[in-house]
């Protein structure tokens, strides 16, 4: 038994005997007793024992605390996750068009459209190495119009009022994904979407995202069967807010240029100009002024392809 656990059951077996007096010389008695055995050299070596034990573990226990107050302050930060963060998540971008980091074998670039059921066929590839290549068929048939892909297929979220803009030839077949998917054996294991930002090309393709501000340009093919046309301009204006932001006035000016020809057309949306939109907790967060719609002839040197993959895969 240790000196510590002796003391207790001393002080345990007086505070019994103690208790169990009956007179008081009885208790006087136990007294005289308590203090001759605790005058023994043994009794006061032992407590003397004690004492330094006690003053050895207090030393500890402030060593202990300054170390850990030490190890606290020399550990680094960690950065708090931003808005910047949350748009890369999944994500990878392309190098002079090749993923240099790419793992996921040779798969499919695919657009679909809704029939009778749902029909995917491949516009393109990715290689094994990465590399990204595009064999866009010749002709198809869709049972989808011009008209009808406004407000579908993640395309054209941005018309509030459909009589700001006009069509020419508005019943032909007509097919595009703004985002295309990316599939391998038969299973879909991601999204590719083409322009120079990776937030833009996620906003333009959600309708919770389409009016944020942050610049830059999507990309996307569209096939038109015919020649037809999708033209106008809307202007609007009000109160805008979002989660955790506060309220403020904006004008927004959206134009339509996309005059389609038959055949596959290389479609561009551009934001430009932001409102600036203050958030509780400092994140970034502003809505557009311009989003231009214009048909261009070839894909621009700074634009990059964007894989965004389905966790699970």
């Amino acid at each position: 038994m240790n000196l510590k656990k002796i003391s207790i059951a001393l002080l345990l077996v007086f505070g019994i005997v103690y208790s169990e007096a009956q007179t008081q010389e009885e208790m006087d008695k136990i007294k005289r007793l308590q203090d001759s055995m605790m005058n023994l050299p043994e009794m006061k070596d032992m407590m003397q024992q004690l004492q330094q034990m006690k003053e050895m573990q207090d030393k500890q226990q402030s060593e202990k605390k300054l170390t850990s107050s030490k190890v606290k302050a020399d550990k680094p930060v960690q950065k708090k996750a931003s808005s910047e963060d949350w748009f890369w998540e999944n994500t990878m971008a392309s190098t002079n068009n090749k993923f240099t980091d790419w793992k996921g074998g040779t798969a499919d670039i695919a657009i679909a459209f809704k029939g009778p059921g749902l029909t995917v066929f491949n516009i393109g590839a990715i290689k094994e190495d990465g590399s990204i290549v595009f064999n866009l068929p010749d002709k198809f048939k869709t049972q989808l119009s011009l008209e009808r892909q406004i407000g579908t297929q993640g395309l054209f979220y941005d018309i509030y009022d459909r009589s700001s803009v006009s069509f020419t030839n508005k019943d032909t077949g007509f097919i595009t994904n703004a985002s295309m998917m990316v599939m391998r054996n038969g299973n879909q294991i991601g999204n590719l979407t083409i322009g120079n930002s990776v937030r833009v090309t996620l906003n333009l393709v959600s309708q919770s995202g389409v009016d944020s501000g942050d610049e830059g340009y999507l990309l996307y093919w569209a096939y038109a069967q015919d020649n037809c046309a999708l033209n106008g301009n809307q202007v609007w204006k009000g109160d805008v807010r979002k989660d955790g932001t506060n309220t403020i006035e904006v004008e927004t000016n959206v134009n339509y240029n996309l005059n389609f020809k038959s055949g596959w057309n290389l479609v561009k949306t551009e934001v430009i100009g932001n409102y600036k939109l203050e958030h509780e907790r400092g994140l970034d967060v502003t809505w557009f002024k311009n989003h231009e719609h214009s048909i261009i002839s070839s894909i621009p040197n700074d634009a990059r392809y964007f894989f965004r993959s389905i966790p699970q895969y």
